[in-house]
Order: structure tokens, then sequence, then C-alpha cells
């Protein structure tokens, strides 16, 4: 790996561990379309799942005591059985097809909860067990697990302090548990690991700083925001390889 490829891996690391910080979510987007073009759609997400595990735990360290985890718990157990079909459906259905399938659920998933964050169906078992499913499907096919949560955490009111230090255990399973359905780990050199890991925690040292400066409004609108764009990036990427 030369030098600018890996400059920009750590780059990559740094906005989306920054980024994970202040709103919960987002290195998969930020890191994801660098990785995949590098190392491929395979070797690329799987190195996305690494990451992204590897930044929620250095999150999680510092703030586990106010983990909500009981809400994350009925997430995560049907995230986790859907990352065993999602690992055979990434392995066999082509990523064209996928990445479009994929988009389409997430669209249709941050419109409906909108549409019902005012309905008894919002604070139901069945909504978080879908969300979840939902989730573990795409963390192990496309890398990018929190729009759907995002979903969730919208209809269902979730404070977004409370969402931003809560999910980090969810990505933290979900993404250790999408590269044991792989069976496999990332292949990077030793430089390229160290320069990840440095980036990684000075991107969550940045996120820490900003993260109580700014208003929680604001960063669960960045949290939709990166969910519309991770659905938009996926759709285009999808469409983009059908038409070639």
């Amino acid at each position: 790996m030369g030098i600018g490829a890996l400059l920009a891996l750590a780059g990559s690391a740094f906005l989306g561990s920054s980024l994970q910080r202040i709103s919960g979510m987002g290195f998969a987007l930020v890191a994801s379309p660098f990785l995949v073009l590098a190392l491929g759609p395979y070797e690329g997400i799987m190195l996305v799942n690494f990451l992204g595990a590897c930044s929620a735990a250095l999150i999680f360290l510092q703030v586990f005591r106010q983990v909500e985890y009981r809400k994350i718990g009925l997430l995560l157990l049907p995230a986790i059985v859907m990352t065993i079909p999602g690992a055979w459906v990434a392995g066999h259905l082509g990523s064209g097809w996928l990445n479009v399938m994929i988009a389409a659920l997430v669209l249709l998933a941050l419109s409906l909860s909108f549409a019902i964050r005012n309905l008894p169906v919002a604070q139901s078992r069945a909504l978080a067990v879908s969300a979840g499913a939902l989730s573990g499907f795409m963390s192990v096919t496309a890398g990018v697990s929190g729009p759907a949560i995002a979903g969730y955490a919208v209809a269902t009111r979730w404070p977004q302090a409370k969402f931003a230090i809560s999910v980090q255990l969810y990505f933290l399973v979900l993404a250790t548990a999408s590269l044991v359905a792989k069976g496999g780990m990332p292949q990077l050199s030793g430089p390229a690991w160290i320069a990840c890991l440095i980036a990684m925690v000075l991107g969550i040292t940045a996120g820490n700083l900003l993260a109580a400066k700014i208003n929680p409004a604001y960063s669960r609108a960045v949290v939709i925001v990166i969910a519309l764009a991770g659905a938009l990036s996926l759709l285009f990427s999808g469409i983009t390889q059908l038409a070639a």
C-alpha cells in the first residue's frame, strides 16, 4: 500500500471514528467507499466491519456505565441471527442487486419511522426486532448497519445523547458477529494497522471534545442525514453496477 493510500485509509478512520463519537454512527459511511474501492466489495466490507468494531470498542470503554443494555439487547439478538443468512446472500447474490435491495429497504424503513413515531407500534418489541434484523442483514452484506437503527431511534424518540452512547455496544457486537459469519479477517500491512489505530484514537479524542458542544437536535439531524446518505450511496452504487 502506497503512502497516498495509507493516508487515505488513516483519514477515513479518523473522520469515521470522530463522527461516530459525535452522532453515534457514521463510521461505515465515511470509510466504506475508499475501502471497497481499494480492496474490493468482500474484503473492503470485512475491513469496514473490523475497523467499525474497533472504533465502537474504544468509545464503549469510555461510556459503558451509561449504556441502556436492555434496549440494546432487544436489538442485538435478531441482528446477530440475520448475519448468518446475510453472509450467505453476500457470497451468492450480485453486489449490484444486493445494494439496490438494501437501499430500498432502508429508505422504506426511514420513511416509516417518521410515519409511525406517534403510534403505539413505535414502542413495540416487534419494531425493535424488525429494526435489529434488517440492521444485522445490512451489516454483513453491505457493511452499513446504522440506517435501520437510526430509523428505530427516530420512531421510538430515543434521546440522542443516550442513543449515541448505547449504540456503540450494538455496533461492536454486530460488527464482530459479521466477521465471524464471514469466517475471516481483513488483510493489511503492519504500517496500515498502526495508522488506522492512531487515526481512530485521534478521531475519538476529537469527537469527545466536540460531542459536548453540539446541540442534541443537531446530532440527531446528522444521524438522519448519515442514514439517508448511506442508503442513497448504496442505491447509486447498485444502479451503476447493474448498468455496467
